[in-house]
C-alpha cells in the first residue's frame, strides 16, 4: 500500500531495514542496484534532497562512504546523469557525504572514461561559498574558497584533461554570470591569489603555455 502511494516512504522503510552494507563493511552489489533503480529509474526520488533521508537510511559509515557512493555515481552517470550534479550537491550539504568522499568517488567512477558527463559542474556551481556575488551558494562553518577549490581540482584532475578543461571553463563562466560582475571584481570571494590557482590549473588541463590565450577560451574574466 505505501509502495504505491507513497514509494519514497516506503522505500527508506526498506533501506532502512535492509541495509545496502553489513556491519563488517561488506557492499551487498544487488541490492544496492535494486534500490537505484527504484529511486533513479522508478524515479521514487522525486526531488534530489529526497537523497539525503535515503542516504540517512543506509547508515552507511564514514569510513566507507566511497565504496557505496562510487557504484551510485557509476549507476547515475549511465542511467540519470542530467540529475546527479543536485544529488551530489544535496548529499553534500545534508553533511550525509564527505567533499574528500566524493573526490575519491569521482575518481574511481569516471576513470574508464575520462568524463562525469557534466555534472560535477552543477555540484561544484551548488556548493560555491555564499558571498555577496554568491547568493545561490552553500554558507556552513569552515566552508570555504579553498575548501571549494581543493574538491574542484581533486574532482577535474581525475577527468580526462581535455574535458576537465571545458568543464571548469563553463563553471567560471556560470559563476561570473551568475555574480553579475566579472570574476576580478568580486573581490571579497576572489583575489589575485585565487584567480592565479584557476589560471594555473586550466594551462594544465588544455596544454596552454601562455596565460594570456585563455580569454579566448572562456568568457570569465580572469585578468
Amino acid at each position: 500500500m505505501f509502495a504505491e502511494s507513497d514509494p519514497l516512504y516506503a522505500l527508506v522503510g526498506e533501506v532502512s531495514t535492509h541495509k545496502v552494507m553489513d556491519g563488517n563493511g561488506k557492499l551487498d552489489d544487488d541490492l544496492l542496484m535494486k534500490y537505484l533503480d527504484m529511486l533513479m529509474i522508478q524515479k521514487a526520488a522525486k526531488k534530489p534532497k529526497d537523497w539525503v533521508e535515503v542516504w540517512a537510511a543506509m547508515d552507511i559509515p564514514v569510513t566507507n562512504q566511497v565504496v557505496v557512493l562510487e557504484p551510485i555515481l557509476r549507476f547515475g552517470l549511465e542511467h540519470a546523469p542530467e540529475s546527479l550534479g543536485k544529488i551530489a550537491a544535496e548529499l553534500l550539504i545534508g553533511h550525509r557525504i564527505k567533499s574528500k568522499s566524493l573526490q575519491e568517488a569521482v575518481q574511481g567512477a569516471c576513470k574508464d572514461e575520462g568524463t562525469d558527463k557534466g555534472f560535477l559542474r552543477e555540484t561544484f556551481f551548488l556548493i560555491f561559498p555564499k558571498g555577496p556575488q554568491s547568493e545561490w551558494g552553500w554558507s556552513r562553518v569552515g566552508w570555504s574558497w579553498q575548501e571549494w577549490w581543493k574538491i574542484v581540482e581533486g574532482c577535474y584532475s581525475g577527468l580526462d584533461s581535455a574535458k576537465a578543461f571545458d568543464e571548469l571553463c563553463w563553471l567560471l563562466d556560470k559563476i561570473e554570470a551568475e555574480g553579475g560582475k566579472p570574476l576580478v571584481e568580486q573581490t571579497q570571494v576572489w583575489n589575485e591569489t585565487r584567480l592565479e590557482k584557476v589560471k594555473s590549473l586550466l594551462c594544465k588541463f588544455g596544454s596552454v603555455e601562455d596565460e594570456n590565450d585563455l580569454s579566448a577560451c572562456l568568457d570569465a574574466t580572469l585578468n
